[in-house]
């Protein structure tokens, strides 16, 4: 049994018998002296043939033309994932990289985000019948430290994502991290002790009353520097500087942790954008004494 292959078939047979019919029926009108007439047939018979194949390309063609587009769209689309993928190629998870570069500089649970230099003073008064005594004793440049509490902290915490320059097509990456607010390191109040300055004065008989007691209030008021260093330390506007201080500082971090995981086929690194939020904290109440200044050596 003979059989036909595929590009033969059953309507490709139907119309050669079709068109060798014509073909005769032509022959057929030329014996007879049909010449004119016969020629008409043939010349229909090649304007047939010719309309019928192309009707059937342009048939193959739409019927075609959607899966070629899919082929071209999700060729396109693979083509810049690829592309992505390659130019822009983390050598290992992102954001376990970064939790581990940051706990590196884990110091007992904290990570240190700056400092600020306050002055401080401390007064202590009192008054009674014959008179008033003042212990009063201050401080210069005193440090105050400021630390992101590293308890808790996960990869939940950092998020990453690729981003394209809308203006100049340039791919790169940008990290996301949601920290705990800086605070206040109760650990860490540096007063240079010899710089600290003292005044006891009296009033009244207390001025020449050589048991006024007014070198003990002195020694109270020193005591005092410290718990009011931390006092000024919690201030609003202490708290946003060290809130400035640590986002610079993580910032920095974090970028030099980032960027040193992306490789470029290119030869160039990606630009990387880092952004910080910071949970919201309580603040203690503002006091009055002392002036505020950002340490700016740090």
């Amino acid at each position: 049994m003979t059989i036909w292959p595929r590009k033969f078939g059953a309507p490709a047979l139907i119309g050669a018998i079709a068109f060798l019919l014509l073909v005769a029926v032509a022959v057929a009108l030329f014996q007879q002296g049909q010449s004119t007439l016969s020629l008409l047939v043939l010349a229909a018979v090649v304007v047939l043939c010719a309309a019928v194949l192309g009707v059937a390309h342009v048939v193959r063609e739409i019927v075609r033309l959607p899966v070629t587009l899919f082929q071209a769209g999700s060729g396109a689309v693979r083509g810049v994932f690829d592309w992505l993928g390659g130019i822009l190629k983390p050598k290992i998870e992102i954001r376990t990289a970064i939790l581990a570069g940051i706990r590196r500089f884990d110091d007992h649970g904290k990570l240190v985000v700056g400092s600020l230099r306050v002055d401080v003073m401390a007064q202590i008064v009192e008054t009674s019948a014959i008179g008033t005594v003042l212990g009063q004793a201050s401080a210069r440049e005193v440090g105050v430290q400021y630390f992101i509490a590293l308890d808790g902290l996960s990869t939940e915490n950092f998020r990453w994502s690729f981003t394209v320059d809308q203006a100049t097509g340039e791919r790169g990456i940008a990290v996301y991290c949601q920290l705990p607010a800086p605070q206040v390191d109760d650990e860490f109040i540096a007063i240079d002790e010899a710089a600290i300055e003292t005044l006891s004065l009296g009033s009244g008989i207390q001025t020449i009353n050589p048991w006024s007691g007014k070198n003990a209030l002195t020694v109270r008021a020193k005591a005092e520097l410290k718990p009011r260093a931390l006092e000024i330390a919690r201030r609003p506007e202490c708290l946003f500087a060290a809130e400035r201080m640590a986002r610079l500082h993580v910032e920095g971090l974090v970028h030099s942790i980032a960027l040193s995981l992306v490789q470029l086929s290119a030869g160039k690194q990606p630009p990387v954008a880092v952004l910080v939020h910071f949970a919201p904290v309580l603040t203690a109440p503002v006091l009055s004494e002392a002036a505020v200044r950002v340490d700016r050596s740090k």
